[in-house]
């Protein structure tokens, strides 16, 4: 029962401080002028948010815990493997979630094609939020939970902090693959890569318009629709049964050895 109430602690105080410092960020940037470069004044307000979060939970670190857990680094990151693994179950989740863009409302902000917005969305992004969700996050809730539920929560806070009903699907989802390859390669920058190649698709995807057809439109068959959407679907289902399979074998002082 403590380990669980001091788990919710943490995951409140988690939220708190992220939503204080992007209100704290906003403020800051507001009367910076940035004229027409709203590029540029996101990707700022953005940075100023995340390194003001970081800071804030180091010093939560310090005060709860002497000895906070390490965020994992190594080689291991780069495995070829696991990035080919992820991209293909990647590009089949938004297969599988195509047709319920039609029936889920979407973002309704409109990104630009500027150099700021690219960089913000495909490289910056996701640098912060897999140190701060996976390194940061996961860490902190490894203390009393198991991997599988530090992944499960983390992720979960990770869908719900995008504000957009689609991503509470999509991004537990892709939460729990980047926890499965923080966890297997024992290094942040395996999931790093992931949410790269996840944000640029998505990216291209909405520059080039498209986000705007459905999958059938694209494709024009619906025998091809079929199949496709098939395979995708039972890519899906297997990497996140041998995701949930992994996290629970696992053991609980792995992430901080």
């Amino acid at each position: 029962m403590k380990k669980t109430v001091d788990t919710i602690i943490r995951l409140c105080i988690f939220v708190v401080i992220f939503i204080v410092m992007q209100i704290v960020a906003s403020i800051l940037t507001a009367s910076i002028p940035f004229g027409d470069e709203v590029g540029l004044q996101r990707l700022t307000t953005y940075v100023i948010s995340m390194l003001l979060t970081f800071g804030a939970l180091r010093v939560y670190d310090r005060v709860s815990a002497p000895k906070p857990m390490p965020i994992m680094v190594s080689r291991r990151g780069f495995n070829p493997v696991i990035a080919l693994w992820g991209v293909i179950v990647l590009v089949a989740l938004s297969i599988v979630l195509n047709p319920l863009e039609r029936f889920i409302p979407a973002d309704e902000r409109i990104f630009d094609d500027s150099v700021w917005t690219l960089v913000n969305i495909v490289i910056v992004a996701p640098i912060f939020e897999e140190i701060l969700f996976r390194g940061k996050l996961y860490n902190m809730l490894c203390v009393n939970v198991s991997p599988l539920w530090s992944a499960v929560l983390s992720s979960l806070i990770f869908a719900a902090i995008h504000f957009e009903p689609i991503v509470l699907i999509s991004g537990f989802i892709s939460g729990m693959l980047f926890s499965y390859a923080y966890v297997r390669t024992r290094s942040i920058i395996a999931p790093i890569i992931l949410h790269m190649c996840n944000n640029a698709l998505a990216y291209a995807l909405t520059i080039l318009s498209y986000n705007e057809k459905s999958l059938l439109e694209l494709v024009d068959s619906e025998a091809y629709f079929l199949i496709i959407y098939v395979v995708s679907a039972v890519i899906v289902s297997v990497a996140m049964v041998g995701v949930v399979v992994r996290l629970v074998r696992v053991r609980r002082q792995e992430p901080t050895a």
